[in-house]
């Protein structure tokens, strides 16, 4: 009697799992019977390459040289500049030959402003820079000072 139940145990158990594969097998029609482990079979094609073509004006390159050049003079007015000396034309070429001599890494100019000429140091994007600067500067030049220029 205990065989006769355990047959029909694994006879009901049989028959559920059969017909819940047949179910499966009807619910998706589109499973290849060649791929059991769920993977799906792709293609790759590589992505075509793009082509860019600009067409601009051949003024625009010189007048972008033309702002960079003057970006590098200083010839913008957001920039600061150190003022060592304000005097004679004498004195001033002095001051200048030994500012290039202490300081190479900066470049000096000098101005005339009726009736004195100035001595102009550097030229610097943020008033950070040129205070670190002038600090290097007051060993030579104790007077000199932080501006910008108009």
């Amino acid at each position: 009697m205990l065989n006769i139940k355990r047959l029909i145990f694994l006879l009901s158990l049989y028959l559920i799992g059969t017909t819940s594969l047949i179910a499966q097998d009807n619910s998706n029609p589109v499973i290849d019977k060649q791929n059991e482990n769920n993977f799906v079979a792709i293609t790759y094609t590589p992505k075509p390459e793009a082509v860019v073509t600009v067409n601009q004006d051949p003024r625009i390159k010189i007048l972008l040289d033309l702002k960079s050049k003057m970006e590098k003079e200083g010839d913008f007015s957001d920039r600061y500049k150190i003022q060592l000396y304000y005097g004679n034309l004498n004195q001033a070429n002095e001051v200048m030959k030994t500012s290039k001599e202490a300081f190479p890494q900066w470049d000096s100019s000098i101005r005339w402003e009726t009736p004195n000429y100035k001595v102009w140091l550097g030229n610097y994007r943020t008033r950070l820079d040129a205070d670190r600067a002038l600090k290097e500067i007051h060993t030579k030049f104790p007077n000199a000072f932080i501006f910008k220029p108009e």
